[in-house]
């Protein structure tokens, strides 16, 4: 029956003192959980070329989703027994209920980080230059009403949805590979041009259920408290209405005479199913022109999600079941086969008065399991993150090389029979910055242009001359 605890709750008796006889007896559901679900990380790249690509470290963790309810179900005794009256296993007890619920659903901001670099590995010119090193996230979600699926007899889905773009940056380098024998001459060149940026979606669905009853016990003992050993049970309602049957008294073990009581308590069981996913997308473009040992070329892929990092959905269920301070009790006393109800066997009690709402009192009630069993207002869940999953252009198997018969990187000199021949490899140059500044926010955008700008350097390797007769 439950999927948590349940919750005693503050009860008003309408048009009565809590001491007389019941009319009605509202249930309060009020409850506040708060979901948090893990990250996911992955590096990819490079990409989309073996010797010229871009290369990413990304983390994303949707925002914390909290979701509240409130208000009170009324429960409502429609067809009380007078005094003097007949009973038996034919005999039902109904309680009407009308839902009164209220509640939200909100979520936080969704949360990363991206690490990016361009690798370039084009005959004798290999390296990397910095891209992105920034924090990415959405924007909170809009918070939506969930009362009104928590009063639907459905139980629709409640949405909540987030997104965010930016950071992101343009840059462009050109590349160039010397060797030396009387003059230098330029033996190997490429352009590069890279866009990239970040966008980041975030989405959760809550979708609660809910369970009208009562909690029914028959006991001998004064005062109708509440013990766990009584036979008892859960009566589920529908349509507005519970129907509890009075049920077979000769299985009671009692005596004619006998002086019994029938408890009805109410109570609301919630079950609420939670999901919710985050994604962390790299839209980029690159170009490409090259020539090497008289080889040239140009490439470009447009503008397209590079990669995107999805933690996939994230699911839990949690719930929690409250009940009333004050019960129903009828007081009967038993009567055996007394055949007073005309048409109807079985044994029989008559009413010893009007019913009565009894404050709760005695053994605690059961509890149930799961998350939120003992935390029903103020409960924190935690899900796991996990590996996430990659999708885009960028994490395409077996893509080919930019330059065909790309050579590899070492001591590579002009063959025999060119012009320049016998000149070699002897410097690498990488120049090139920034062609706009980085969309970043202002905590940001210095430190991502120091890294660009200080990977324009010139760097000179240290190969040996070879020269080829």
């Amino acid at each position: 029956m439950n999927k948590g605890m349940r919750s005693i709750s503050a009860v008003a008796l309408t048009g009565v003192a809590a001491a007389s006889w019941a009319q009605t007896i509202n249930v309060n559901t009020g409850s506040n959980t708060d979901v948090s679900f893990g990250s996911a990380t992955q590096t990819a790249g490079p990409a989309p070329w073996s010797d010229l690509g871009v290369t990413a470290t990304a983390t994303i963790a949707p925002g914390d989703l909290q979701v509240a309810t409130g208000g009170a179900t009324a429960f409502t005794f429609v067809n009380a027994p007078s005094a003097g009256q007949t009973v038996g296993s034919g005999t039902t007890f109904n309680l009407n209920y009308t839902p009164g619920w209220s509640g939200s659903v909100s979520q936080g901001g969704a949360s990363g980080s991206v690490t990016s670099s361009l690798v370039y590995n084009i005959g004798p010119i290999s390296g990397s230059a910095s891209l992105l090193n920034v924090g990415a996230s959405s924007s909170a979600s809009p918070t939506m009403d969930l009362g009104a699926s928590l009063n639907s007899p459905a139980g629709a889905a409640v949405n909540t949805s987030g997104s965010g773009s930016g950071p992101g940056t343009t840059a462009a380098y050109t590349l160039s590979a010397s060797g030396c024998v009387v003059v230098c001459v330029t033996v190997a060149s490429a352009s590069l041009g890279v866009t990239i940026g970040t966008q980041v979606q975030q989405s959760a669905t809550v979708t609660p259920t809910v369970t009208y009853g009562d909690l029914v016990w028959i006991s001998t003992s004064p005062l109708s408290k509440y013990s766990a050993g009584d036979p008892q049970a859960f009566i589920a309602g529908s349509g507005g209405s519970i129907v509890n049957p009075l049920g077979n008294l000769g299985s009671l073990g009692l005596t004619k005479g006998q002086t019994f009581y029938y408890n009805m308590l109410p109570e609301v069981a919630l079950n609420v199913a939670v999901s919710g996913q985050a994604q962390l997308s790299l839209p980029a473009s690159l170009t490409a022109s090259y020539e090497v040992l008289g080889v040239g070329g140009s490439q470009s892929i447009p503008l397209g999600n590079l990669y995107t990092l999805s933690t996939g959905a994230q699911q839990t269920e949690y719930g929690t079941t409250f009940a009333a301070s004050y019960y129903d009790s009828i007081k009967m006393s038993y009567e055996g086969a007394s055949g007073n109800l005309t048409g109807q066997g079985g044994d029989e009690a008559i009413v010893d008065g009007p019913y009565a709402a009894q404050k709760l009192s005695g053994d605690p009630l059961p509890t149930g399991s799961g998350p939120c069993a003992t935390t029903p207002v103020g409960c924190d869940l935690a899900l796991p993150g996990g590996s996430g999953n990659l999708s885009g252009y960028g994490t395409q198997p077996g893509e080919s090389s930019l330059i065909p018969n790309d050579q590899v990187p070492g001591g590579i000199c002009v063959p025999a029979g060119s012009v320049n021949a016998g000149t070699c490899i002897n410097k690498v140059v990488l120049t090139g910055g920034p062609l706009a500044a980085p969309e970043l926010s202002a905590g940001t955008a210095s430190s991502a242009a120091t890294l660009l700008i200080g990977s324009l350097l010139v760097v000179r390797g240290g190969r040996t001359r070879k020269r080829i007769a």
